[in-house]
């Protein structure tokens, strides 16, 4: 049976073996909430431009004709997950867009940090 003090002494030793991993993946998830924000704001005017671009060439004939509605409903559907990278369909890797701005290093360098304990 553990005694009254060695109990405190292990409580405290939980919780400071604890509580660093609890807040670092607090931070870890707000740094992270931050990159895609920001990775999110400026990827959104490249979409919607795209997406314009593809309704354009839609409806005038440029790539086969459709209803101003099908080209819309068509192009935002394609465009939907524009600058998340992923594989190519000759099996390559795309990188995503906006990976390297201050804002996703500051994730990174904590996830690394992270590993290195």
């Amino acid at each position: 049976m553990i005694t009254g003090r060695y109990r405190k002494d292990l409580l405290v030793l939980l919780c400071s073996l604890v509580l660093p991993a609890v807040s670092g993946a607090q931070s870890s998830q707000e740094l992270e909430r931050q990159c895609e924000q920001v990775r999110e704001e400026l990827i959104a005017p490249l979409r919607q431009q795209a997406i314009d671009q593809c309704i354009e060439d839609r409806t005038t004939g440029r790539s086969g004709s459709r209803s101003s509605r099908d080209a819309s409903e068509h192009c935002e559907r394609f465009y939907a997950d524009y600058g998340q990278g992923g594989t190519t369909q000759s099996g390559g890797f795309r990188q995503r867009m906006f990976h390297d701005i201050p804002e996703c290093q500051a994730l990174h360098e904590a996830e690394r940090a992270g590993r290195r304990r």
